[in-house]
């Protein structure tokens, strides 16, 4: 099973994702990367970030760049 990273960024920061997670496909990789996204978006400090300019780059294990989902605001 390919293991994906789901590194998170907006334009100053960063966040990768050092352990990254085994997806049986890049549907199941989609889905976690919104799953992060909810998640993040969802907790108790959430409503004080601007979400606008935050993303998820989803590398596979080459640290390719597969694909990217941005953080949509509410």
């Amino acid at each position: 099973m390919p293991r994906y990273f789901f590194d998170v960024m907006d334009s100053t920061q960063s966040v990768p994702d050092e352990a990254g997670l085994d997806c049986r496909d890049l549907g199941e990789a989609c889905r976690q990367a919104h799953a992060l996204i909810a998640e993040a978006m969802s907790g108790p400090e959430s409503t004080r970030i601007d979400w606008c300019a935050w993303r998820v780059e989803v590398r596979d294990e080459a640290r390719g760049l597969v694909f990217t989902v941005p953080f949509l605001p509410r």
